[in-house]
């Protein structure tokens, strides 16, 4: 068992030890249990502690005595969704990165909230401020706040921090020396862009010293993120990277926009590639596919509907178009794909350049919709659509013991819906409750004290 998956046990443990003293039974469902197996009509959920204890139709179930029982005749019931790249606190403006320079770790519970409102019960976190992010999720884990259970990885290992050339150079002139040092290294925690003048065995011993921190995964840099074809780290160093995550017991995931930085970083050994859809000017060669599949790399994606590259410039269409045609061709050969979007809060301040939002992938609490879209819009089979966003992230992350699937002896995280989503991905968004813990949420109080979000979620029609 990684570290990871470890991690994910006491923390689930604490979210079971708050869940309610009765059992839950869900009555007269269609249970679509994310394991490819059909939909179960007449089906009944019963968890107790925390955890799935008996799943299947009526006939077969009993359910407990003193059991609460919800009886929800006609709604569908899968898995809680994950987001396997998100992005909790991503407000990176001035405005936000100094008015709520104490707070970033409610702004990141915000985020948590948004994003279970919206169905996501896990989210992974693959770039923000150490220290905030792991208050956050001690709150959560808790029982202190309410929201989607969060793993993170703190810095993309080899980038310099939020005010940095390798994500908004701004705040120069703007901000004074010391703020911008603040602000880098309340990201960077010693793994930042310095390490490119390294040894591989130097890298190898910083990124060892960064994996004692109390992150649960680590992300590094395989290709330069503004540019996005600059090879950031030599093979050395990504093998060091990779090996030095594996020997504190951490699934590692690459930063990867490029066919070599695929490449190399299959070759380093990683388990995750993130956004390897995005490979702007080259679509992905079948033998980099096959790779991919021979190596057991699990591929976070970013899917987008057609309706939304219609609203983007003329570049971003491109490799976004692409994007679909790398996601298609991975998914027909078996790469095993996990849904992500990228996405934060979004901001309630005007913006300088106002932007047409349609099916805005990077929004947090709206992102994962459109993206369920927008695999349907390229015709993935419905049953592998809701596994990128369930079993698929359990097993990329290691968590599929405990989470990714609707079966006894997992945890009793699910959605339930008012319309089938097998049907037609719109209607993801037809939300009844949500159960995470075995505990029903209160959506209606969803986001509980709100610094940042104005965002109001689509209505089902």
């Amino acid at each position: 068992m990684t570290r990871l998956s470890l991690l994910g046990a006491t923390a689930l443990s604490l979210i079971a030890g708050v869940a309610c003293a009765a059992p839950l039974a869900l009555t007269n469902v269609t249970i679509i249990d994310a394991t490819g197996r059909p939909p179960i009509e007449e089906g009944v959920i019963v968890m107790d502690k925390g955890r799935i204890t008996a799943v299947g139709r009526k006939s077969e179930v009993a359910i407990p005595r003193g059991a609460k029982v919800l009886d929800k005749t006609g709604k569908y019931v899968i898995p809680g969704l994950m987001d396997a790249n998100v992005h909790l606190f991503l407000n990176l403006d001035v405005d936000s990165l100094l008015r709520f320079r104490d707070r970033y770790a409610d702004v990141i519970v915000e985020g948590a909230q948004l994003a279970l409102k919206t169905g996501q019960t896990t989210v992974f976190d693959t770039w923000g401020p150490y220290p905030d992010l792991k208050a956050a999720r001690e709150r959560i884990n808790s029982g202190k706040d309410v929201g989607a259970r969060i793993f993170f990885a703190g810095n993309i290992i080899g980038f310099d921090g939020p005010a940095s050339a390798d994500f908004s150079e701004k705040f120069k002139g703007v901000l004074h020396k010391d703020t911008i040092d603040y602000l880098n290294k309340r990201w960077t925690q010693g793994t930042d862009r310095s390490l490119l003048w390294d040894t591989s065995d130097e890298v190898g011993k910083k990124v060892a010293d960064y994996a004692k921190l109390d992150v649960d995964f680590l992300k590094y840099a395989a290709n330069g993120h503004k540019d996005m074809a600059f090879a950031y780290m030599s093979q050395r160093a990504q093998d060091a990277v990779v090996k030095a995550g594996h020997d504190a017991g951490k699934t590692v995931q690459a930063h990867v926009h490029s066919v070599e930085g695929i490449e190399s970083s299959l070759d380093a050994g990683v388990d995750i590639l993130t956004h390897c859809d995005i490979t702007p000017e080259r679509i992905i060669p079948p033998a980099l596919i096959q790779k991919m599949l021979q190596k057991g790399a699990y591929c976070s994606v970013l899917p987008t509907t057609r309706a939304h590259q219609d609203t983007l410039p003329k570049r971003a269409v491109h490799y976004q178009s692409q994007s679909m045609i790398n996601i298609k061709n991975m998914m027909d050969a078996g790469v095993p794909l996990m849904l992500s979007t990228d996405a934060g809060i979004t901001h309630p301040l005007p913006m300088a350049e106002p932007q047409l939002r349609v099916d805005s992938r990077t929004t947090l609490g709206e992102g994962h919709f459109a993206a369920l879209q927008g695999l349907e819009e390229i015709n993935v089979d419905p049953m592998k659509a809701l596994q990128t966003a369930t079993i698929n992230v359990a097993r990329g992350y290691k968590l599929d013991k405990d989470l990714g699937t609707l079966e006894r002896g997992k945890y009793a995280d699910m959605v339930v819906l008012d319309a089938d989503p097998l049907a037609w991905a719109g209607n993801y968004r037809a939300i009844n409750t949500v159960i995470k813990g075995g505990q029903v949420v209160d959506l209606e109080k969803l986001p509980t004290a709100p610094l940042i979000s104005n965002q109001k979620i689509q209505p089902y029609q």
